[in-house]
């Protein structure tokens, strides 16, 4: 079939389009789509086309079975064509090709590879190609008036051609939403005519439960244009939406798409698994009336995919063929195994007293699993003692204390276990004002009425000092109950502490529990056989 240099169609001109640039408008674009600009755009809107206009066909058979609304859908490797931050959901290596028959000798290319790593989010690269092969070039000579055409000479055909190299990343940010970014090569010739853009679009993905998630996303924010053009890329907003039913047999997808001075665009489809392995699509589109009908089917075999679909429109037929391949183990385990390994890391630091140390560990296994409420709540805990305590090492008696406060406080089960040690050693330590300082907090945090003073004059009690004073007088106040628990306060400190287990075998002993007495005192012993009035207690006793 000839056709003519004359007779080139849109995606084949090179000046027959307007835009705006990207950049200028980059933070306009962010509070349209905060306001949904999608969906009351259109009465603004003014027809057009735009250059680009390849990135906007869609790819993947089984995106395109359902008319390409794929936006918030995509959990594939095409991901990193429709949606770089839903590169998320990629689980293993991926790679995936599709090839197009379009209208007119026209064929639509594009392949991608994925790569989930561990810890750093999933990156893509994609290659995209738009060829149309077989126009007629012609020499054209008219007379000096020009109203007459004295020759025509034929001097052969030549062929346009689109494509676009990608590189797309995507990564959660939380347990809930994810981000993505892609820059993109676009370049085009026709005949001897070349121009490329360099170009970067971002994306966000908001998972709102397991049944709907909604993405939004700006094409073009920025680009740079060189070659033989005029042409600008346009700013370009998308907005979609995917419902998953019973259990995801049933998915459905709806996208927005408004280029700046170009009318809204919107697509809609469905995917229905009716087996395990075998998939019915559909889809339509619009720019606003209805363009394209689309249908689909699926098949997946271990480790491939397969998917079809033919697309229907005013230029004829459109046949879509992919071939999915996935690669490689799960990197789930792999990824849960690299947090599990940061988090032992880190609390081998924060056990030997290198709280800061342990602080970048656990920041970088929440780095790694943003949804991870455990070491979330450890980091918020550690990061509030470092800002007082960065550090206690060594095997004395005050960084010991400490150590063992800290851990207590950061455990979070028991801040009145933490309150005592840390009031221990700055009985111990009473000039730390670091220490008092955190010991403060922790205390306001466990909602104690009375705080902990820096002492005023000299030293009468140490802290061990008080709590055996009081355990002395709830023996003598008959409040037994009370004075176990003030002798365990020791305990918890000093787990040798010989008056302290004198006085809580005594407190068993007056409840009428002999047995336990007597357990607690041979204890006694054991620390000290020379302990003559816990001796004198067994005898009563036997």
């Amino acid at each position: 079939m000839k056709r003519f240099i004359y007779k080139s169609r849109g995606f084949a001109s090179l000046d027959n389009y307007n835009g705006i640039s990207g950049f200028n408008h980059f933070m306009r674009g962010l509070y349209f789509l905060a306001g949904f600009f999608f969906l009351v755009s259109s009465c603004f809107a003014q027809s057009g086309g735009s250059a680009g206009q390849l990135m906007s066909y869609g790819v993947g058979a089984r995106a395109m079975g359902m008319g390409g609304a794929f936006f918030a859908v995509a959990d594939d490797s095409t991901a990193a064509y429709w949606n770089p931050a839903a590169l998320v959901f990629l689980k293993r290596k991926e790679f995936s090709t599709m090839q197009s028959s379009m209208f007119a000798d026209t064929s639509l290319s594009f392949f991608t590879y994925a790569h989930p790593t561990t810890t750093k989010g999933t990156i893509a690269i994609s290659m995209t190609q738009l060829k149309s092969v077989g126009f007629e070039k012609v020499s054209i000579e008219a007379n000096p008036g020009g109203d007459e055409i004295v020759s025509i000479k034929k001097l052969g055909s030549f062929d346009s051609s689109e494509s676009v190299m990608a590189l797309s990343w995507g990564r959660n940010v939380s347990d809930t939403l994810a981000f993505g970014f892609m820059v993109k090569n676009f370049t085009r010739s026709l005949d001897t005519s070349v121009d490329s853009f360099k170009v970067i679009d971002i994306a966000m993905l908001q998972r709102f439960s397991r049944t709907y998630r909604m993405a939004i996303g700006v094409q073009n924010v920025f680009s740079m244009k060189s070659g033989d053009t005029d042409d600008q890329l346009p700013l370009t907003f998308k907005f979609g939406q995917a419902l998953s039913l019973f259990k995801g047999s049933l998915v459905f997808g709806l996208d927005f798409t408004k280029p700046q001075q170009a009318d809204m665009g919107w697509r809609f489809g469905g995917e229905y698994w009716l087996l395990s392995w075998a998939a019915l699509r559909f889809g339509v589109m619009g720019s606003p009336a209805i363009q394209e009908a689309d249908l689909g089917v699926g098949i997946r075999y271990g480790s491939l995919s397969f998917d079809l679909a033919q697309g229907i429109h005013a230029l004829g037929t459109a046949t879509r063929f992919s071939l999915t391949m996935r690669m490689g183990q799960s990197n789930r385990a792999k990824h849960d195994r690299e947090v599990r390994i940061l988090v032992r890391q880190a609390m081998a630091y924060f056990k030997a007293g290198y709280f800061s140390k342990a602080v970048a560990k656990l920041k970088a296994a929440l780095d790694a699993a943003p949804g991870n409420a455990q070491v979330k709540r450890m980091l918020y805990r550690l990061e509030a003692a470092v800002e007082y305590v960065p550090g206690a090492t060594g095997g004395e008696e005050v960084p010991t204390l400490v150590r063992r406060g800290v851990v207590s406080y950061v455990d979070g089960k028991n801040l009145r276990n933490a309150i005592n040690i840390l009031r221990h050693a700055f009985n111990k330590d009473p000039r730390n004002d670091n220490l008092l300082s955190l010991l403060n907090m922790i205390e306001k945090e466990g909602r104690i009425s009375e705080l902990t003073k820096k002492p005023e004059g000299p030293q009468i009690f140490t802290y061990i000092d008080q709590k055996t004073y009081d355990s002395r007088q709830a023996i003598y106040e008959g409040k037994y109950d009370l004075a176990m628990k003030r002798s365990q306060d020791i305990l918890d400190l000093e787990p040798n502490n010989e008056t302290a287990l004198e006085i809580m075998g005594s407190a068993f002993y007056l409840m009428d529990q002999p047995e336990k007495a007597r357990v607690i005192w041979e204890r006694v012993l054991d620390i000290n056989p020379n302990n003559k009035m816990v001796r004198k207690f067994l005898k009563q006793v036997k």
